[in-house]
């Protein structure tokens, strides 16, 4: 009778894994026993870096030594209550099995390769408070939950798989459910309505999936709620309900891209223990809350990138704890107020995009916590606030495309802190402080379109700078050799300056060098020949300048060169027939200068037009289609210079052999 038992017991299992599970309950051995064998089952279905997984857990070992296993955790009788696989090299699949560890109480496999499906099995785990599953791969629809399962569980993780179909609809049957994170997955549809339900959750985290419809105002009953994340690739319809103003728990809304429409609910001024607002990247219209100015302990407000119209409420001056506050990419108007610069912790302030007027509070920065500040693209004016680095962690500076005059503050020169500054189009003179061109964090520099004048520092450092751009300034003097210190540089840009003397040499130390612009300058000398060294150049315009003597051969090597002018100086010789070789130059420009000789007619000269060689009255042959070689040779000899075609060409020879005869007969 007992082996008809048993035989009967194995039919089922080889039909449905439940009733296997079943089996090995009621099997003899002991408990520890089983949480040991479904350990080594759980071995068996994963991989790691060598094939084995998890090489300390040994299958010839006996019980209780599973309690030293890598990641696993056991109670006084050995029972296995926490299995903790964190950031193991394992990849495979999650047995089934994995239910019969009847006692555990946290099940963390996170940041592993571990895919397939979840096992339905696993809500059988009566005991288990924690999942968490995060930052893997499970694939397709969330096991079905049904009614008993999971009946301990508080947490679940899910964050970052690949779960896909409509959320998980029966998380009411849990009725310990407090954090819950499906975010970072590609969950499809509409939120359920039966969320809602979920009396006593803290965290709901459903960010980053592909959720649709209009978001429940009903989530509005979720009085315990501290944290909710909606945003990041949901694309819902409609705006933030009304009702989201009871939950008066919340410390953290994140609504931010997920197409949310209409106005900003006055009603979220209710929620007085918020700490992080963030509804950047949506369609938000209408003007801020005012009611927003009253929220205590608001340390962080994000609305950038929305279509918002107004002033910013004086209200907010009451927002004492405020360190983040963006507002960038709106339709905001009317001046910065005066609050802004005394809030005693703000750190970033970014509110470029919009139609700000006026001048900025002086005491921004004052404060000596500011660390971003972005004013780019509205319309401001007035000076630059003097003590903007007085936190000395001042780390960008953006005030580009307004309406500042005046001096660039020294200050600025000597906050070391700083990496990024943009200071281009606007109305700035005065000298640049040298300090600025010393900044060993900066990685750009810009201060084009202005009207600064002066000349360079003597010394000129910075290994992380990769854009330095004073185009169009007034700046006088040389370019000092130190400029080759600069070996992170990508973008050099003094063009439309007053810059005298020669090109250095040194630039041919820039390895990274892309784009070197010195045009509109009188620079004056030849073209440096260790410019053929920038094997990263792209784009090479020295035009406009007085630059003499001939183009340099080493040119040629610049393999991956697209753009080329040296128009408007006053270079002679011949064009270097290795330009043919140029095979990525796309614009050349060698027009208004005094080069000579055949222009080339092979390789990527077939591309180019008369255009890139007119004003050149030496040179001859197509694009020139009417002008002769000989033509031009004769006009040489005219000149009473030596003619410079001879050994050019096959024709040029024979007409400089006809001029010698010719000149010995009348002799």
């Amino acid at each position: 009778m007992t082996i008809n038992h048993h035989l009967f017991l194995l039919f089922l299992f080889a039909t449905n894994c439940s009733s296997y599970i079943q089996l090995v309950l009621a099997s003899p051995e002991t408990e520890s026993q089983r949480d040991f064998h479904v350990l080594i089952k759980i071995k068996a279905s994963l991989l790691g870096p060598t094939l084995s997984a998890l090489p300390d857990w040994d299958p010839a070992a006996a019980s209780p030594s599973h309690c030293f296993f890598t990641g696993v955790a056991c109670d006084h009788q050995s029972r296995v209550i926490s299995l903790n696989l964190t950031a193991l090299p394992l990849r495979g699949v999650l047995p089934p099995e994995i239910a019969l560890l009847d006692q555990l109480v946290n099940l963390t496999i996170s940041q592993t390769n571990i895919t397939s499906n979840l096992p339905a099995e696993i809500s059988h785990l009566a005991s288990l408070k924690l999942l968490n599953i995060s930052n893997n791969n499970f694939t397709d629809a969330f096991p079905v939950i049904y009614p008993g399962g999971f009946p301990s569980l508080e947490v679940l993780d899910a964050y970052n798989n690949y779960f896909r179909g409509p959320l998980p609809a029966n998380l009411t049957n849990l009725p310990k459910l407090r954090y819950l994170h499906l975010g970072g997955n590609f969950f499809s549809g509409e939120i359920p309505e039966s969320y809602s339900e979920i009396s006593g959750l803290e965290y709901l985290g459903l960010h980053g999936n592909d959720l649709s419809g209009h978001i429940p105002a009903s989530l509005g009953k979720l009085f315990k709620l501290k944290e909710m994340y909606l945003g990041y690739f949901n694309s819902f319809e409609g705006g933030i309900p009304a009702e989201f103003g009871s939950l008066t728990s919340l410390v953290r809304l994140d609504m931010a891209g997920c197409n949310l429409t209409g106005p900003i609910p006055a009603s979220l001024g209710q929620l007085k223990n918020l700490n992080t607002l963030f509804l950047q990247v949506n369609h938000l219209t209408g003007p801020i809350p005012a009611t927003l100015g009253s929220l205590p302990y608001l340390e962080a407000l994000d609305f950038g990138i929305n279509e918002l119209t107004g002033e910013i409420p004086a209200t907010f001056s009451q927002m004492k704890q405020l360190k983040l506050f963006n507002l960038f990419n709106n339709h905001l108007q009317g001046n910065v107020p005066q609050f802004i610069g005394e809030l005693p912790f703000l750190e970033v302030l970014q509110i470029w995009g919009n139609n700000f007027t006026g001048e900025l509070p002086e005491s921004l920065g004052s404060n000596r916590c500011l660390i971003k500040l972005d004013m780019a693209t509205n319309n401001l004016t007035g000076l630059v606030p003097p003590n903007l680095c007085a936190s000395g962690q001042l780390e960008l500076l953006v005030l580009m495309e307004n309406g500042f005059f005046g001096p660039i503050p020294e200050d600025l020169g000597r906050c070391n802190s700083l990496s990024h500054v943009r200071m281009g189009k606007n109305f700035l003179n005065g000298t640049v402080p040298p300090g600025l061109f010393n900044l060993s964090r900066a990685d750009m520099l810009e201060l084009n379109d202005n009207f600064l004048s002066g000349e360079l520092p003597p010394i000129i450092n910075g290994d992380r700078l990769e854009t330095l751009s004073l185009s169009n300034n007034q700046i006088t003097g040389r370019i000092p050799p130190s400029i080759g210190n600069l070996l992170a540089l990508l973008t050099l840009s003094f063009d439309q300056n007053r810059l005298s003397g020669s090109i250095p040499s040194e630039i041919g130390k820039l390895n990274h060098l892309s784009k070197l612009n010195l045009s509109g300058n009188s620079l004056s000398g030849e073209i440096p020949s260790e410019l053929g060294e920038c094997a990263s150049m792209s784009l090479l315009d020295l035009s406009r300048n007085s630059l003499t003597g001939v183009i340099p051969d080493e040119i040629a090597s610049l393999k991956i060169l697209s753009t080329l002018n040296l128009s408007r100086n006053q270079i002679s010789g011949e064009i270097p027939k290795e330009f043919m070789n140029l095979t990525s130059l796309i614009t050349l420009d060698l027009s208004f200068n005094n080069l000579y000789g055949e222009v080339p007619r092979q390789g990527q000269f077939l591309v180019f037009n008369e255009n890139s060689f007119a004003g050149n009255p030496g040179l001859c042959g197509a694009p020139y289609q009417n002008a002769s070689c000989v033509a031009g040779a004769a006009a040489n000899a005219n000149s009473g210079e030596q003619n410079p075609l001879c050994g050019a060409a096959t024709k040029a020879f024979f007409l400089c052999i006809s001029s010698f005869i010719g000149l010995l007969i009348i002799l």
